[in-house]
Parts: C-alpha cells; sequence; structure tokens
C-alpha cells in the first residue's frame, strides 16, 4: 500500500490492513517517493522464501511477523498494522 499518496488512495489503510489480518500476512504501508518500507518488505519475503526452500518441515517455521516488527524497533521509522 502507498504511503505517500493518501489523497490518491484506490484501497484505505484500514481496509489493506483487514485484508492482510483476514489472510494472515503481515500489512505495511511501503512508498516509492521515499523509499519508507521497500526494503524492510523485501528482506522479509526474501527471508521467508530462503527458510521455507532450505528448512524441513518440522521445523520452526521462519516467524515473518515477528521479523518485521523487530526491525521495526530498530528504526521506528515504519507504519504497520
Amino acid at each position: 500500500m502507498l504511503a505517500d499518496v493518501s489523497s490518491e488512495r484506490a484501497v484505505r489503510t484500514e481496509d489493506g490492513a483487514s485484508l492482510a489480518r483476514e489472510y494472515g500476512v503481515p500489512f505495511m504501508e511501503t512508498s516509492a517517493k521515499t523509499g519508507m518500507n521497500v526494503e524492510l518488505a523485501f528482506l522479509a519475503i526474501a527471508k521467508e522464501l530462503k527458510q521455507r526452500a532450505v528448512q524441513p518441515l518440522d521445523e520452526p517455521r521462519f516467524q515473518i511477523h515477528e521479523y518485521i516488527e523487530s526491525q521495526k524497533k530498530k528504526s521506528s521509522c515504519c507504519a504497520f498494522s
């Protein structure tokens, strides 16, 4: 979801967050203009995919929600729901 064009939004933040909760996936707003959360989004997805590829099914899964929250606390610049 784009965070820097609030007047031109096609989807309200609340609707995006609600849909993410429905599917059990993290929600974050990003900005191509400022770069906000773009790197974090790609890193989180890449780490999730890497874990899926190399980890046996019986081992604990990579917790993408926890990863995003830990990164959010480090920078305190990110908008999440």
